[in-house]
């Protein structure tokens, strides 16, 4: 039966099924009628997303959210609905639509939940507004809020990003990019946003704010002191000194916003784990609440060795190509191992291999690293020009390090991309909390996986062309059989 509707579903959109499509497709729908959490891999360029369309159309499993971690992909998928004669909304957060969210920055959300009353748009249209995504939504509100007007728009697809709140009734949910779950989420805030911070509390009439100001002062200089490591926060910011400032900052929401959003930076870095490394990066557990959904639907072309959401079933289509990946094994970035001399060693590496490729992607796993090796980039953090050529230097789960169209014929990842190891030891403490397995694998060995992998990914475009790839680090040698599922490994 489920092999009728989907064929009839490719057939009124014009589809030809690629090889093993209608058969994977008919499996999902199988197991989306039947509730299952489901784990989707396929390779790049397989077809996965017309696939679960399919799949929740002819399950009747609509309305649908499609979750994505950026919106950028999220055109892509609204067409592939269209074509399938499904009605998809493209639906911004707060920072994306709401009037206020250019004046008040990443304050926005604390100030809608705390603060709505004073707010002028804090009203809903008289009907149902007609558009198809945030950036029509947000040229029609006249007066009212574009945020929450989004959820009274019909919709088959309701296409947004993981963190965005979640309100109306669903038949499904599916997870984009599922390997991106095993990765906290991360916010960068310089030295001088902490300072003003500093400032908006001296000049505040909140009995606690003196003390509030002497403590992060202390923290303040504790960070400059540093040129890289763990900031330990919790030193300066016990439980009760963090309700303080949580209440200092709630005030300021209702009586002077603006302040409170040079005060968020603060609220951020006491609560979260922080790392300073040039700037004060502040990492916050992944979001899991999207494990709450039946049927659920993980996509992704490279499923990590676990994930922080229990499977049920798993699909997946073998990856016929896999690029060829070289172990090097005579250096690292291991911080106690890590020195002039093996930086050394790495610009040798890097310039003799480059010389192989006209364009050559080099990531490395923290700036300590980038400090020692940039000067030897072509380019280094930023968006290179169409016809580029040379060598491209990206630090891992930097904001370049996703999102670009790059295509390369060589990746040398510099270094095992570990996160910090303050923060992986606060993951797993998480993720035990959450009863979840393995919460160590989950903390510290998925998430340098999948940087590893993604960073080879940003190079290719085409799927029958796969680029070369040097993973140069004797600690990569530890996961050769994870690395097996992803790369045609072997030892230089």
């Amino acid at each position: 039966m489920s092999e009728e509707r989907v064929r009839k579903i490719f057939e009124e959109a014009g589809l030809a099924p690629r090889a093993g499509q209608l058969e994977v497709t008919e499996k999902l729908v199988e197991l989306i009628e039947s509730g299952k959490r489901i784990l989707f891999a396929a390779p790049t360029g397989w077809g996965k997303t017309i696939a679960v369309l399919t799949a929740l159309k002819a399950a009747s499993a609509i309305p649908a959210y499609w979750l994505v971690r950026a919106l950028n992909i999220a055109e892509r998928i609204a067409e592939d609905a269209a074509r399938l004669g499904m009605f998809a909304y493209v639906a911004g957060g707060r920072e994306k639509t709401c009037p206020l969210a250019e004046q008040l920055g990443d304050s926005i959300h604390d100030f809608c939940n705390i603060a709505r009353h004073k707010c002028p748009y804090a009203r809903l249209p008289p009907e149902p507004p007609v558009a198809k995504d945030w950036r029509e939504i947000l040229k029609l509100a006249k007066g009212y809020c574009p945020y929450y007007a989004q959820d009274m728009i019909p919709s088959e697809l309701i296409i947004q990003n993981y963190h965005r709140r979640r309100v109306r009734p669903a038949r499904a949910c599916v997870v984009d990019e599922a390997h991106n779950l095993v990765e906290p989420h991360e916010k960068v805030i310089t030295i001088a946003r902490l300072a003003e911070a500093i400032s908006v509390l001296r000049h505040s009439h909140s009995p606690a704010s003196s003390r509030l100001a002497h403590a992060a002062e202390k923290l303040l200089r504790h960070i400059v002191s540093i040129a890289e490591g763990p900031v330990p926060t919790s030193l300066y910011f016990d439980e009760d000194c963090y309700n303080e400032l949580r209440h200092v900052y709630a005030e300021l929401l209702i009586e002077e916003p603006e302040k409170a959003r040079a005060l968020r930076p603060l609220v951020d870095l006491a609560q979260g784990t922080a790392y300073i490394e040039e700037e004060i990066h502040i990492f916050k557990e992944p979001q899991l609440a999207h494990a709450r959904y039946r049927p659920l639907v993980l996509v992704t072309a490279t499923p990590p060795p676990v994930l922080p959401i229990e499977v049920e079933v798993e699909l997946r289509v073998p990856q016929t190509v896999k690029p060829k990946a070289v172990l090097i094994t005579h250096v690292t970035t291991a911080f106690s191992q890590y020195s002039k001399s093996m930086a050394t060693e790495y610009k040798r590496l890097i310039l003799d291999w480059a010389k192989r490729a006209r364009r050559t992607l080099v990531v490395v796993p923290s700036e300590r690293v980038a400090r020692d090796l940039r000067a030897w980039a072509t380019y280094y953090e930023t968006a290179p020009p169409k016809d580029w050529e040379g060598i491209l230097m990206f630090r891992a789960r930097s904001r370049f390090s996703e999102g670009l169209d790059l295509k390369a014929e060589l990746v040398i990842v510099a270094g095992c991309p570990y996160l910090p190891p303050n923060v992986s030891e606060n993951l797993a403490r998480y993720y035990r909390s959450k009863g979840l397995p393995e919460p160590a694998k989950l903390a510290i060995d998925a998430p340098m996986l999948v940087a590893t992998v993604q960073a080879a990914g940003r190079a290719w475009r085409d799927p029958t062309q796969p680029p070369r790839v040097v993973l140069a680090d004797w600690r990569f040698a530890r996961y050769k059989e994870e690395l097996k599922a992803y790369f045609d490994l072997e030892e230089h």
